[in-house]
């Protein structure tokens, strides 16, 4: 059950690209919780370990959404889901089997490599289907939330049992997604338009490659400092002695919020062009406005108000620009315009807390949220120059 374009709960004709992406994040979900925990308490290596060893799976992971995404334009559909859904099942098991140092590692980022191609062919194949379903990507975002909040909650429990059975449950999670996309996916050669060559723009022209770089690095700007709410606002509210187990709370209340409040924010907005530019710019000011909340101050209930714009936040813009970056696209393009999108938010990631933790050091937390809150409303400004460059999708 999912909701349609007019916000009304139904079962929709791409049910099973949904429910594929569903499981996919409940196997990510299931995992990344308890990775740093694992390899520090469990398997003993100190915190700098733990950091490189996520960093290599984020580069595995980010290097494979570019790479997926080139290959989904320019090879066939189900076979690069099909190799990379069993080289993460492959992993998985083997992870299962061998959760020792130093093959944890390397698994770790063959499993990375992996999520990331299939990430960029699930992404590339929504970004097909909204031709015919305009608000795929939204219930896209909102099965995935589903899916991560349903791990998220199940991951601590497998593991204080061990951690074979996390990395057996996330395999047997991607076995089943493997199942739906040989049973039910069909390859992007019948999706392409017959008239390719007549397409809106076979190659982009510097206009329409002006306005990606502009979305790409709004991504980018989000999750740098987005990530302050997976790092730096955790310091800062402990060191307000406000507890870790009240810090955690606010991502279980973010994963509520998403999954109850979307499907009746998007039928606020009719699927065009300039709605999904309105969502963009009002999710980048939501996002700007969650910082102001947690500036000076102790009390848990601000907060608890931040990370709820952050919530309406991502269910805006988070959703909006992927949708907005297939507009730029056409049949020839569409999966490598998608990987740069996860791509940028990638780096966004890896580089929030490094930037985040160094505006600290060097100012203080209110001034990195203030300056934040700026940085957002420069990127609304230039987001205000995004034009419409063809009529419809």
């Amino acid at each position: 059950m999912f909701c349609n374009a007019k916000g009304r709960v139904v079962l929709l004709k791409n049910k099973y690209i949904l429910v594929t992406n569903m499981l996919v994040n409940m196997g990510i979900g299931l995992i990344m919780p308890v990775t740093t925990l694992y390899i520090h308490n469990v398997l003993h290596m100190s915190l700098v370990i733990a950091g490189y060893t996520l960093l290599l799976f984020s580069g595995a992971m980010a290097l494979g959404n570019f790479v997926g995404g080139r290959l989904f334009d320019k090879w066939r559909t189900k076979p690069l889901m099909y190799i990379s859904t069993v080289t993460i099942i492959i992993s998985l098991f083997l992870l299962a089997l061998y959760p020792y140092w130093p093959l944890y590692p390397i698994l770790l980022t063959m499993y990375g490599a992996g999520l990331g191609i299939l990430n960029a062919s699930i992404n590339s194949y929504l970004a097909f289907l909204q031709k015919s379903d305009a608000n795929i990507f939204n219930n896209g975002y909102w099965t995935a939330n589903i899916g991560m909040g349903l791990a998220t909650f199940l991951s601590g429990i497998l593991f204080s049992i061990n951690i074979q059975l996390v990395f057996g449950s996330s395999a047997v999670l991607f076995l089943l997604a493997l199942f739906i996309i040989k049973s039910q996916f069909v390859s992007t050669d019948a999706l392409r338009s017959s008239d390719t060559e007549n397409s809106f723009h076979n190659s982009l022209n510097k206009r329409t490659l002006g306005y990606i770089s502009l979305l790409s690095l709004t991504m980018i700007i989000i999750w740098v400092c987005y990530e302050q709410w997976n790092s730096n606002v955790s310091v800062l509210m402990t060191n307000n002695g406000i507890s870790v187990k009240k810090y955690s709370i606010l991502f279980t209340i973010s994963t509520v919020e998403i999954v109850a409040f979307q499907p009746f924010i998007i039928r606020l907005f009719p699927k065009t062009f300039n709605a999904d530019k309105l969502r963009v710019i009002l999710g980048v000011l939501t996002f700007a406005l969650s910082y102001l909340f947690i500036i000076n101050t102790n009390d848990y209930w601000r907060f608890v108000l931040g990370i709820t714009f952050v919530s309406i936040g991502e269910i805006l813009a988070l959703t909006a620009i992927p949708s907005l970056l297939n507009h730029y696209a056409n049949d020839t393009n569409r999966g490598t315009i998608q990987a740069i999108g996860s791509l940028s938010g990638s780096i966004g990631r890896a580089l929030g807390p490094l930037l985040g933790g160094f505006m600290i050091t060097s100012f203080s937390f209110d001034t990195t949220f203030l300056t934040i809150f700026i940085i957002h409303l420069i990127v609304v400004f230039f987001l205000l120059l995004l034009r419409d460059v063809k009529p419809k999708y």
